[in-house]
């Protein structure tokens, strides 16, 4: 039996960037070949080990600066290695910075038939997919219009569908998420999901942990260009969170932060007799507990948000401290938030919980419950929530009447 064989492989990776002095020590470097050294090395990434299988969706978190972005561009060919090696197995797409590769004064079609004879494809296969990749775009007479002329996000919508147009093997992203409206952002969200189920390969880079969490089966997490975890997407996504609420705290390595920032303690979904809430039913009571913590307390006001995600992506149903009128006061707390008769349906959702500034627009903080929250409705109903109803039937001869009654 042959050695496995891997969609993306990486062993002892490496890449250091040259950091000059002057432009005078660049040039002596140069004059002497060499042989004075006018430079020193900026590791970027140091001793990167990575193994992805076929048919994986594969994430990639830290925080700017960590290294994320040098590893997906030298993956993906765009710049090399100082050392290590890696390999792929299948033809390789990416999106690493929208509008990368495009040529302003070309036309989106022009660009996209550029780019796929540049990956190696023929011009008979560029134009055979010309028409679905217009299609998924949806930028109508703008794709024979010039990129300059483009938005940011008519720019994500021409990079994504020129990139999945051409049925890649692997596919590389990086925050392509962060731009576009939302509903191309699902119509992105649906696309990747069945690009995974035919067995294909996803490396996707991404600040967003709940996107990582639901796309990815597996993550690394990346600091300061090395590694500091690996396994799968929830597990490192959640110890990346917790090292990012010791950094707003100033408990971490490297020394106390100027401002501590507010956070989440602690957060429980239970029922009325106090028993952790997993599996439930429709129409339970439940409550949801939140610790929190706020150093400059009514300083920088706070808010708190929920919000029942199902696993699709769709927002099924939210509360907000800001939206209801009420307050977050004092530097600690806890908030119960009381859910009566819960109205959704089946289903399994994502319980997120959001620390919001006191105008509700900056996250201090996005997290999902640890585990995710199962309904069964135990009724014939469908839909997302349960509707409070009631019917009134009533008989030709009840309408007669009524209509005698008022005259």
């Amino acid at each position: 039996m042959g050695a496995k064989v891997w969609a993306l492989e990486a062993q002892r990776l490496g890449k250091a960037y040259r950091v000059y002095r002057s432009p005078a020590a660049r040039l002596l470097e140069g004059l002497t070949f060499g042989l004075h050294r006018g430079h020193e090395s900026k590791w970027a990434l140091q001793d990167v080990n990575l193994q992805i299988d076929m048919g994986m969706a594969f994430g990639l978190c830290g925080a700017n600066g960590a290294g994320k972005s040098t590893l997906l561009k030298v993956l993906a060919g765009t710049t090399s290695a100082t050392t290590g090696r890696y390999r792929t197995s299948g033809r390789v797409a990416s999106l690493l910075e929208l509008g990368t590769g495009f040529h302003l004064d070309f036309s989106g079609r022009e660009n996209v038939r550029m780019n796929g004879i540049l990956a190696g494809h023929s011009m008979r296969q560029v134009n055979r997919r010309m028409d679905s990749i217009a299609e998924f775009a949806e930028l109508g007479e703008a794709f024979d219009a010039p990129v300059r002329t483009y938005s940011t996000g008519m720019g994500m919508r021409l990079g994504f569908a020129a990139a999945l147009g051409f049925d890649p093997e692997i596919l590389i992203l990086d925050e392509v998420f962060a731009v576009g409206d939302m509903y191309f952002q699902k119509k992105c969200v649906d696309r990747l999901r069945e690009f995974k189920e035919d067995n294909r390969t996803i490396l996707f880079c991404s600040h967003s942990l709940y996107d990582m969490r639901q796309l990815c089966d597996e993550a690394m997490w990346l600091d300061h260009g090395e590694v500091e975890c690996v396994g799968d997407s929830a597990t490192v996504t959640n110890r990346y969170s917790a090292w990012q609420g010791a950094q707003m705290d100033g408990c971490a390595e490297g020394g106390p932060r100027p401002i501590e920032w507010p956070r989440i303690d602690s957060a429980r979904l239970i029922r009325k007799d106090r028993s952790p809430a997993r599996v439930v039913q429709t129409g339970d009571d439940l409550e949801l507990h939140l610790r929190w913590r706020n150093p400059q307390g009514n300083a920088r006001p706070i808010q708190l948000g929920v919000a029942f995600v199902r696993q699709d992506q769709t927002l099924c149903a939210a509360a907000g401290t800001h939206l209801d009128g009420r307050k977050l006061e004092g530097q600690q707390g806890e908030a119960v938030l009381h859910l009566p008769n819960l109205a959704l349906l089946s289903g399994r959702f994502t319980v997120m919980l959001y620390l919001f500034d006191g105008e509700g627009v900056f996250r201090y903080e996005e997290r999902a419950l640890e585990e995710d929250l199962v309904v069964e409705a135990g009724t014939d109903e469908v839909g997302l929530i349960r509707l409070e109803h009631d019917w009134e039937l009533r008989s030709a001869g009840d309408r007669q009447r009524d209509s005698e009654v008022a005259a």
